[in-house]
């Protein structure tokens, strides 16, 4: 019986092994496996011809697996692999060698199968492989009498059909050699899981993602692009500001030529607010450019009020120029007059004309000095309140470039302070999931590694090449051809 822990093991591990151990009798059965054109078939025939009727099978579970090998050439990896296929999980392997009497050299074949065996295959211990030559056991029974039994005993044939009756016939090893392989076969499996387990670390995506986020949340954040670009806006605006009021007094020397000097001051009012209109936009787009959104009004731009002009003076050259107007026009009365002189009774009109064509004369002359002079005044007053404007406009555009560096910056800091947040989270959690994987590839391993322990305590050796043969009490000898798993 095999022991209660070891059948857990075994049904959770190996549950077509555990069915194995725990079906119900069937008629004896060879399993006959090998590569395409080994002869399996006509082996097949000559070991029927001989005994009475075994069940020799291609497939599926046997009592006995048989493994073919050729003599023509050395065996490879495809004939390893059918031999571990089949042979893995059955009692019982016997081995043979066909096509001897076909090949000369066969022996250096067969010797090198066998240490190919012994080397790929020690799960078998040690290794029998018997020569078979089966045309001759096939002329052997065409033949007939002692000619054919001596014929059929130099063939082989005899030896691996007693070799196969011998493992048919275990009697009651047979049940120890099931559990045995099936044993052997489930410690197998754990040792395989427990290689994948160690082999198969399935952390590295994490790792990587883990080292990404670390170096983002060292990485301090660069600045410097928008420093960088404040510095320039402060050159831009200033630049845009020079133009404008230059564009600006250009405009208002010309038009001052045109209107009355009264109204100069609601001119000057009208340019001093589309200077600050312009300015606003051209600000507001170059701060567009470096971050979102400046919070100033799209409204209209508040003007500050600007000083009254200078009140008109009468300086001592309106005096002269009343004088000089006065006799001009005194002068030009006499000329103008002088003609009526001639006539006696229009003489005394002469008099009263010359001052009255003087007095008009001096009006008009002082009239358009004051006119050229009040122009002048206004002229200067209005260019003085445009450089007043100027340093205004620039010190509202540098108002607004420092206040948007100030909230850049903050925006700045609660953005880094965000994704400082979203890093420590993100590494968190990636911790968290790496320290759970861990822990389920330890328990699986734990786990691998005491249900290796439980087997290891049947007294199931592993791969590593040691036998698998029992003693005295439990096997056969290695004369009869066959190998126990």
């Amino acid at each position: 019986m095999i022991p209660p822990d070891v059948g857990d093991v075994v049904r959770r591990w190996n549950p077509e092994g555990w069915a194995r151990l725990h079906a119900t009798s069937d008629p004896p059965r060879i399993r006959v496996a090998g590569v395409d054109g080994c002869g399996r078939g006509a082996l097949v025939d000559e070991l029927t011809a001989l005994g009475p009727a075994v069940d020799y099978v291609h497939d599926g579970p046997a009592t006995v697996v048989l493994m073919v090998f050729e003599a023509s050439a050395h065996l490879g990896r495809t004939e390893l692999a059918v031999l571990e296929s089949a042979g893995r999980g059955s009692g019982r392997v016997v081995c043979a060698l066909t096509g001897t009497d076909a090949h000369p050299d066969w022996r250096a074949v067969h010797e090198r199968d066998v240490a190919l065996l012994q080397r790929h295959a020690p799960w078998l211990g040690p290794v029998t492989l018997l020569p078979v030559g089966t045309s001759l056991a096939a002329r052997a029974r065409a033949v007939g009498g002692d000619a054919g039994a001596v014929l059929r005993l130099e063939s082989g044939i005899v030896d691996l059909h007693e070799a196969l009756t011998a493992a048919l016939v275990a009697g009651p090893h047979a049940g120890r050699a099931l559990r045995t392989a099936v044993v052997a076969e489930t410690r197998h499996l754990v040792v395989q899981a427990i290689a994948a387990l160690r082999a198969g670390d399935d952390t590295g995506a994490l790792r990587a993602e883990r080292a990404r986020w670390s170096l983002r949340a060292t990485t301090p954040a660069d600045d410097g692009g928008l420093r960088a670009e404040l510095q320039r806006a402060r050159i831009d605006t200033a630049q845009a500001v020079a133009a404008a009021v230059r564009a600006a007094s250009a405009e208002f020397r010309d038009a001052i030529e045109t209107v009355d000097p009264a109204h100069v001051p609601h001119l000057l009012d009208d340019v001093v607010r589309d200077l600050h209109a312009r300015v606003g936009t051209v600000v507001t787009e170059r701060l567009a450019r470096i971050g979102p959104g400046d919070p100033e009004p799209a409204g209209p731009a508040t003007v500050p009020p600007r000083s009254a002009p200078p009140s008109p003076r009468r300086p001592v050259e309106d005096r002269l120029t009343v004088l000089i107007g006065a006799s001009a026009g005194a002068g030009l009365g006499r000329v103008a007059v002088s003609p009526l002189s001639l006539v006696p009774t229009l003489e005394l009109a002469t008099v009263p004309l010359s001052l009255l064509l003087g007095a008009a004369a001096a009006w008009w002359l002082v009239r358009v000095r004051r006119r050229l002079a009040e122009r002048d005044r206004m002229r200067r007053w209005a260019l003085e309140e445009l450089v007043e404007v100027r340093a205004e406009l620039e010190a509202v555009a540098l108002e607004r470039i420092v206040d948007a560096e100030a909230r850049l910056g903050s925006a700045l800091a609660v953005a880094r302070t965000a994704r400082l947040a979203t890093a420590r989270d993100r590494i968190a959690a990636l911790d968290d999931e790496l320290r759970r994987r861990a822990e389920d590839r330890a328990g699986q391993l734990a786990a691998c590694e005491r249900d290796l322990a439980v087997l290891a305590r049947a007294g199931t050796p592993g791969r590593s090449g040691a036998s698998n043969r029992t003693t005295a009490s439990g096997g056969t000898t290695a004369s009869d051809g066959v190998t126990r798993q």
